[in-house]
């Protein structure tokens, strides 16, 4: 089959876009013709026509044979409007990512906000949605949104493994770790609010935490008050608290970090599926998350699910985690083990073999395609 791809871009450190190079990917290994259609791609393992606009798509000889046209949506971008225009002989499949609700975002975004949740009208012309979570197929069901759909989760890349031991078990120093956005949704300062409740509670504790952002699709102003809140923190904790924002971190930089962490904290207060929540776990990190979205069905039962918003219930979860990995019966009885193991079992259902067979299984039947 001839595969066209949508999306407004395909760039490192984001996971709409490692769905669509995983996807295309696993397409072309299974024999298609794939081509991604976008305003700028960083990889270059994907087959790509860069475009400017609707226009350089909807006349591309390769998007008017297509067999299949794949868009993702997670926002509002102008190519999603070429939904309805795709060659009738074609099919027809969206992957809904969810839209963050401008309640959690900075007012300079509502607008894109409300386009974007008025843009979702455009899955009526799908003939089938892919949806990674079920909170993002309540959300299109709320959203007067009618078309056949499927929840298919997002693929965990394997690599990940939780180490025999931590280095906190050899140096007492706890390790603590936030990976998202610097934005009002993902809740930095909610943590860092935590962090400072955990010190001062615990005046002997030494504590390394690091703060892993991707700061081009943060908010510049919340990236200012974070850096200062670090600064602030780094001056009244000195002798204990090794403080770190990590901006842009690579792949490798980033599941070091995991694999050295005892906690992963992140107060977010929406989530259409939460990657670092099975990195986290898969890492063999006691994880702390607010309850809300997606973040109970992803977190399998093995997180602290905290009341969003309680940032004092954040830091006496801290508190909790802290003292389990500092206790003998997680580092020398068999506790830590024990939580590795039930996080590998759950994470065997984001494994890439499951979910890549689950998805070229319903490309199959979608598309009508015989292997």
């Amino acid at each position: 089959m001839k595969i066209a791809y949508v999306n407004s871009i395909c760039h490192r450190y984001d996971a709409i876009s490692n769905a669509i190079r995983d996807e295309m990917g696993w397409l072309r290994a299974d024999g298609h013709d794939v081509r991604l259609f976008a305003y700028s791609c960083d990889f270059d393992d994907v087959p790509y026509t860069r475009v400017n606009g609707e226009v350089d798509v909807a006349f591309d000889p390769f998007f008017q044979d297509c067999d299949l046209a794949v868009f993702h949506f997670g926002v509002f971008y102008p190519l999603f409007n070429l939904l309805p225009v795709v060659p009738v002989r074609a099919r027809r499949i969206v992957e809904f990512h969810n839209v963050t609700p401008k309640a959690f975002l900075p007012a300079s975004s509502h607008a894109l906000i409300d386009k974007s949740f008025a843009q979702m009208s455009n899955m009526a012309f799908a003939d089938h949605v892919i949806c990674v979570s079920d909170t993002n197929l309540a959300v299109l069901r709320d959203a007067g949104v009618t078309t056949p759909a499927t929840v298919l989760p997002l693929a965990i890349h394997t690599n990940l493994r939780a180490p025999e031991a931590k280095p906190s078990f050899a140096d007492g120093v706890l390790r603590i770790l936030f990976i998202g956005r610097l934005v009002q949704s993902k809740g930095p300062l909610d943590f860092l609010q935590a962090l400072e409740a955990l010190l001062r509670r615990h005046p002997r504790l030494p504590v390394e935490s690091d703060i892993v952002a991707n700061l081009q699709f943060s908010d510049g102003e919340l990236v200012d008050a974070v850096e200062a809140r670090v600064r602030e923190l780094g001056r009244a904790f000195s002798s204990r608290l090794a403080l770190r924002l990590v901006g842009n971190a690579t792949e490798d930089v980033k599941q070091q970090l995991l694999s050295d962490a005892d906690l992963f904290v992140l107060p977010t207060r929406h989530e259409g599926f939460c990657v670092p929540i099975l990195e986290a776990l898969a890492s063999g990190c006691q994880v702390v998350v607010y309850d809300n979205s997606n973040t109970p069905a992803v977190s399998g039962g093995l997180a602290r699910l905290v009341p969003t918003g309680d940032t004092a219930a954040l830091g006496d979860a801290m508190v909790d985690a802290a003292a389990t990995v500092s206790s003998d019966a997680w580092r020398a009885d068999g506790g830590y083990r024990a939580a590795t193991a039930a996080a590998e079992r759950h994470l065997r259902n984001f494994s890439i073999p499951v979910v890549r067979k689950r998805f070229l299984d319903l490309i199959h039947r979608q598309s009508g395609y015989r292997c």
